[in-house]
C-alpha cells in the first residue's frame, strides 16, 4: 500500500505540472529573477480618477504609422493544427497589421520550457516588447517586476488608450482585478464582457438513465446520485466504478465536493469565505466529503483507476469506452464524445448521450443557493494578460496599437474574426444573424465552414480571432456553434454559486509567497496522503483530528495568514479608483 500511495502522490504532482499547459496559464510557476527590493505594503501609490461618464469611442487615424513598425511578442504556443503553427498564422493579427502598419514578430518559447526561457530573458536583460501571461512567471509578482525595472506600468499612458481605459474602469470589480496592490496598471488585460457562466461541470449518461427508467432529477441529491451510481455499476464496460474523480479524489469543477463547501488541495486549497481566507482541509465539510467518497469507493461506485491516473478531468477515453457514467466534462465536448463512442473498439455505443447535472444537495431541504463552489470565471482573466516591458521600442505606438484592438471594430474582429460576409461565404470569418437564433445577445456568428475545417470552437478562435489574449472577449460568441441543449448545460451548472472561489487577481509578496509555498507543499502532501488512505480503507476517517493537528504543527495557520494579508490588500485596491 505504501508503494500505491507513493504512486498516487507522484501522479498528483505530475497533474499539477500538466495543469500549466492549458490556454489560460493560470499557474504561477516562475524562476528567480534578478534581485531587487520587495514591497510588502503599497508605497507612494498614486490614485487614479475613474471616468465619471462613459468614454465615447475616439476616431483613430489609420494607419498608425506610415512605414511598417515591428514589435516582438513573447507568447507560449500550445496550438498546432491545419494552417496554424504560429500566431503569425492568426487572421486577426494579420488584419491588425493591414490596418495599422504595425507588424508583430512572434517569439514562441519551446513548449514545456517557458519558465526557463523567461528566466533567461530576465538574466540577460534582453526583453521583448510584449510578454504574454507575464504574471505567471516572475517571482514576487507584478509589483516587484515593476519595481525591479522590467515591467512598464501603464497608468500615465491610459489617455493613449481610451478604449481600453473605458473597459478597465467600467465597474469596481473589474478595476480591482486589473490594478495591482501598489496601484500599478500592469498589463493589457483579458477582460470578458460579463463573467462567463460555468463551462465545466458534472455530466451523467442520459442514455443509461433512459434505459433504467431513472429520471435525471434523481441526481439532485447525494442520496439520489448514489442510487444512480449503484444502478450504473452493471452498465460500465469493466465494472470498476461508474464515478470518475480527479485531483486526488475531488471534482475539478467542484461539482461534488462543492456540495460540502470544500475544494481539493490540488484545486484551490485556499478559499475565501466573505473576506476571510480559509484552508479547505480545515473546513468542517472536508471530513464529511472524504467519508462519503470512502463509502462509495468501498461500494464500488468510484472508478478505481482514478487513483493511478493523472488527469485534470474525466479522460475522454473513459467516457467514450463507456467506463464511467458520471464525471466532469466541458459543455462543448459532448458531440465529440458521442461520435467517438459510436466507433469505440472496446464498447461501441451509438446511443451515447450526456446530460448536465448540478452539484447535488446534501438533502432535499437544501437550496441551490446554499452551495458556494463551482467552476468560476473572473471579469479579468489575469493569467492571460499581457505586459509591456520597459524595453519596448516605442511605448506610445504600442499603446495606440492596443487601443485600436479595443476599438469597436477591433472588438468585432478579435471576437469573430475580421471578415464579414453572407452565411456560407468561405472568404469570410463571420456572418450576421439578425434574429440572434442562438440567443447569445449578439447577431454575429462564426461561418459554419470554420467549424467543419477546424473541428472545434477553440481552434476557430485561435485561427481567426483571439483566444485567451489581451482583448475584450465576448465569451458567448462560442454559442453560435452549439445546440440549445448544450447552452442549457451552463444554466444547470450555474444553479449554484461561486462565492468561495479564490479571486484570480490576489497577489502574495515575495516573502509571503516563499513562506506560504513551502508550508503549503508540506501540508498539501499530508492531506493528499490522508485522503488516499481513507478512501482506500487503510486509515479511518476518524483520524481527521490527528491530520488537522499535523497541519497545525506544520504551520498551516502561518500560510493562511499570508493569503489573508494578500486578500485584504486585494480588497483595498478600490482606493486607487479615486472615488
Amino acid at each position: 500500500m505504501k508503494k500505491f500511495i507513493a504512486l498516487l502522490l507522484a501522479l498528483l504532482m505530475m497533474a499539477g505540472l500538466l495543469a500549466g499547459c492549458g490556454g489560460g496559464g493560470e499557474e504561477t510557476t516562475s524562476q528567480e529573477p534578478s534581485s531587487g527590493t520587495t514591497s510588502t505594503e503599497p508605497t507612494n501609490a498614486p490614485t487614479y480618477e475613474a471616468p465619471t461618464e462613459s468614454v465615447e469611442p475616439t476616431e483613430i487615424e489609420l494607419p498608425l504609422v506610415e512605414d511598417i513598425h515591428e514589435f516582438e511578442y513573447w507568447i507560449a504556443n500550445g496550438y498546432s493544427f491545419e494552417e496554424f503553427s504560429t500566431y503569425a498564422d492568426n487572421l486577426f493579427f494579420q488584419w491588425m497589421e493591414d490596418q495599422t502598419n504595425v507588424h508583430i514578430k512572434w517569439n514562441h518559447p519551446a513548449s514545456g520550457s517557458e519558465s526557463e526561457a523567461f528566466q533567461t530573458m530576465i538574466l540577460s536583460n534582453e526583453l521583448p516588447d510584449f510578454i504574454q501571461s507575464v504574471k505567471n512567471y516572475y517571482t514576487g509578482g507584478v509589483d516587484k517586476m515593476v519595481n525591479d525595472g522590467y515591467l512598464q506600468p501603464l497608468n500615465d499612458y491610459m489617455d493613449l488608450m481610451p478604449n481600453y481605459k473605458a473597459k478597465l474602469y467600467r465597474d469596481e470589480e473589474t478595476f480591482i482585478q486589473g490594478v495591482s496592490d501598489e496601484g500599478n496598471i500592469w498589463a493589457i488585460h483579458h477582460i470578458v464582457d460579463v463573467p462567463q457562466g460555468a463551462w465545466f461541470g458534472f455530466g451523467v449518461r442520459q442514455d443509461w438513465l433512459d434505459d433504467l427508467g431513472i429520471d435525471i432529477s434523481t441526481a439532485e441529491t447525494i442520496d439520489g446520485l448514489e442510487t444512480i451510481l449503484t444502478a450504473f455499476k452493471d452498465k460500465t464496460y469493466n465494472h470498476v466504478g461508474p464515478l470518475w474523480l480527479s485531483n486526488g479524489g475531488f471534482s475539478p469543477s467542484h461539482a461534488l465536493n462543492g456540495s460540502y463547501g470544500v475544494t481539493g488541495v490540488n484545486n484551490g486549497a485556499i478559499m475565501q469565505k466573505g473576506e476571510t481566507a480559509v484552508y479547505t482541509a480545515l473546513e468542517p465539510g472536508f471530513k464529511d466529503y472524504v467519508a462519503k467518497i470512502a463509502d462509495w469507493y468501498a461500494k464500488g461506485l468510484v472508478h478505481s483507476e482514478y487513483i493511478a491516473t493523472a488527469s485534470w478531468s474525466t479522460p475522454e477515453d473513459r467516457w467514450v469506452n463507456s467506463e464511467v457514467g458520471v464525471g466532469d466534462f466541458i459543455y462543448t465536448s459532448d458531440k465529440l464524445y458521442a461520435a467517438s463512442a459510436a466507433i469505440s473498439e472496446l464498447q461501441p455505443d451509438p446511443d451515447f448521450k450526456l446530460s448536465a447535472i448540478s452539484s447535488p444537495k446534501l438533502d432535499a431541504s437544501m437550496d441551490w443557493s446554499d452551495i458556494h463552489l463551482r467552476n468560476n470565471q473572473d471579469k479579468i482573466r489575469s493569467g492571460n494578460s499581457m505586459g509591456i516591458t520597459t524595453q519596448c521600442n516605442d511605448l506610445e505606438l504600442a499603446c495606440k496599437y492596443w487601443n485600436y484592438a479595443w476599438s469597436e471594430e477591433g472588438i468585432e474582429a478579435s471576437n469573430w474574426g475580421p471578415y464579414l460576409g453572407e452565411e456560407g461565404d468561405t472568404n469570410a470569418t463571420y456572418f450576421i444573424d439578425p434574429d440572434d437564433t442562438n440567443g447569445d445577445g449578439h447577431v454575429e456568428c462564426y461561418q459554419p465552414w470554420l467549424m467543419e475545417k477546424y473541428n472545434n470552437v477553440t481552434n476557430v478562435q485561435v485561427k481567426v480571432a483571439c483566444h485567451n489574449l489581451p482583448t475584450y472577449s465576448i465569451w458567448s460568441r462560442e454559442w453560435c456553434t452549439l445546440e440549445p441543449y448544450q447552452i442549457e448545460y451552463t444554466e444547470i451548472w450555474d444553479r449554484v454559486g461561486a462565492e468561495y472561489c479564490w479571486p484570480e487577481g490576489v497577489t502574495l509578496t515575495t516573502d509571503e509567497g516563499t513562506r506560504a509555498s513551502a508550508i503549503m507543499t508540506d501540508c498539501n502532501g499530508i492531506v493528499n496522503e490522508w485522503v488516499a488512505n481513507v478512501v482506500t480503507g487503510t486509515t479511518s476517517v476518524d483520524t481527521y483530528d490527528d491530520m488537522c493537528k499535523q497541519l497545525k504543527d506544520n504551520n498551516i495557520d502561518e500560510a493562511v495568514a499570508c493569503y489573508q494579508a494578500a486578500l485584504s490588500r486585494y480588497n483595498e485596491r478600490i482606493k486607487y479608483m479615486g472615488q
